[in-house]
């Protein structure tokens, strides 16, 4: 039968080796945003510029948001696992366990996420201006023929990322393309690479951008998060004492988390090759303003969470658990055991897009609020 639990919903899973308790705190919740409060009263609690935005935001001028990634979770995990340690239980045969739960996003398709990312990309473009910045209009930009190049230069809009058994989607607005290398990885930074070579690499094309139309370069990057999972950890293989017990706890809770770059035209070298002028931002020098905590939200963004851990995963827990058992009463060392719980976070997108837009914009006004304080 499934479960459909109501707010606030924190689920925690705990396994043992070897009978030992183990005890594991849980942080306290970070602070929640107010979106009913000024977002430059609340600034610099959740927002941290790095160490070049004093120097170098003062260089600023005309803006051109080049990139805008919204990421968006679609499921998300953690694990952790009991292990012996180098001096613990020498010569005892144990019975290790590993925990898993995973949250799955159900009731969006891409489309509707790709209008959600839509929105929030143009609306940022009108949240700079409110802040304070001259931005060049999303109209003059789309004509630019190299604006045009970097939407083909990158990786095709949604880009599946993962992490372990996390995985995301991340958006840019429609026409764009995804080239930041933290999501498309060493494979495709080496295929950037040979581009580079050859003049047609994204971040050619975006200084192009920036040098054609006299603008500094905007990236904005956003991920929305619905579900925070804490982890003990998992056993690592050199360890000097026992870890005896393992747990995972998940809330379900909307959090948003994100940076806002700046690259200076001031601070590009320029020269001309292959017939083709090209520039580069010299390293080091691009103010970068990102979340010390997750914005979260206290309001409900969903219909129902439900369990859906399969008869299978039932099946296989009780298996391996008795094996792993069996081969340590047996004198077989080294045998775990895994159990895995599913949750299904059903949402509405309208209620989904509503909330999230919020803090969204919220955590965008924060950031742009700090940027022109630095600046």
């Amino acid at each position: 039968m499934s479960l459909v639990f109501a707010m606030p919903l924190r689920l925690a899973a705990v396994a043992t080796a070897l009978a030992v308790a183990g005890c594991a705190t849980t942080p306290p919740p970070p602070p929640a945003f107010n979106p009913a409060s000024a977002a430059d009263a609340q600034a610099a609690t959740f927002i941290a510029p790095n160490k070049e935005a004093p120097k170098y935001m003062k260089k600023t001028g005309k803006l051109a948001v080049t990139a805008c990634n919204v990421m968006f979770a679609q499921v998300s995990s953690a694990s952790a696992s009991t292990g012996a340690g180098l001096f613990g239980s020498v010569g005892v045969n144990r019975a290790e366990s590993r925990v898993t739960q995973l949250y799955t996003l159900t009731g969006l398709n891409e489309a509707q996420l790709q209008t959600m990312a839509d929105g929030i990309c143009s609306g940022a473009e009108d949240r700079l201006r409110k802040a304070g910045f001259e931005v060049i209009g999303s109209k003059e930009l789309a004509a630019n023929a190299s604006y045009q190049g970097l939407g083909k230069a990158g990786k095709p809009s949604p880009y599946e990322y993962k992490v372990g058994q996390s995985k995301y989607l991340v958006f840019t607005p429609k026409g764009q393309s995804v080239f930041d290398p933290r999501y498309i990885g060493v494979a495709s930074g080496l295929g950037q690479a040979f581009k580079q070579a050859s003049g047609e690499s994204a971040a050619f094309y975006e200084t192009r951008v920036m040098d054609e139309l006299g603008a500094d370069a905007v990236n904005i990057n956003v991920l929305v998060d619905f579900a925070q999972l804490t982890s003990s950890g998992n056993a690592k293989a050199f360890q000097l004492a026992n870890k005896d017990s393992a747990s995972v706890s998940g809330e379900v809770r909307l959090s948003i988390a994100g940076d806002v770059s700046f690259k200076l035209k001031s601070e590009m070298d320029c020269w001309n090759r292959f017939g083709k002028r090209e520039c580069m931002v010299k390293p080091g020098r691009a103010p970068v303003f990102s979340t010390k905590i997750p914005v979260t939200a206290d309001e409900k963004f969903y219909k129902a969470v439900v369990n859906a851990t399969t008869t299978g995963d039932k099946v296989a827990s009780g298996v391996t658990k008795a094996l792993s058992l069996m081969a340590a009463a047996g004198g077989v060392g080294g045998v775990s055991s895994s159990s895995i719980t599913r949750y299904n976070v059903e949402v509405d997108a309208a209620q989904f897009g509503n909330v999230s837009r919020k803090y969204v914009d919220g955590f965008l006004d924060m950031a742009f609020l700090s940027a022109k304080n630095n600046r």
